[in-house]
């Protein structure tokens, strides 16, 4: 059986099995559930990983929580990170409405 196929070439955010909603908000990351986290923002978000504005190094594959306004803090691991940019994939998804709640 042969198929025919194109690669098709854009946008990472365009790959993504998952949308990503742009927002913007003021977060923390901790490397310890127990800790305060550094301040971060949040530029996208999915039920499975968002996007960073970070000020400081992010070690890719490191566990991380983030801590959103007025929820618990949500354990990750830092899935890449570039300059002042890192993207997070969460350990187990958000719900939809926490989603929708900041989109």
């Amino acid at each position: 059986m042969r198929v025919a196929a194109m690669l098709e070439r854009g946008a990472a955010e365009d790959r993504r099995r998952f949308m990503r909603h742009p927002v913007s908000v003021g977060a923390g990351l901790a490397s310890s559930n127990d800790r305060p986290g550094a301040p971060v923002i949040v530029i996208d978000l999915s039920t499975h990983g968002c996007g960073l504005e970070v000020a400081g190094h992010c070690e890719i594959g490191s566990r991380v929580w983030l801590k959103l306004p007025g929820l618990e803090s949500w354990p990750s691991r830092i899935a890449w990170a570039q300059g002042d940019r890192a993207g997070l994939s969460f350990d187990r998804p958000l719900h939809q409405a926490v989603v929708d709640r900041f989109a």
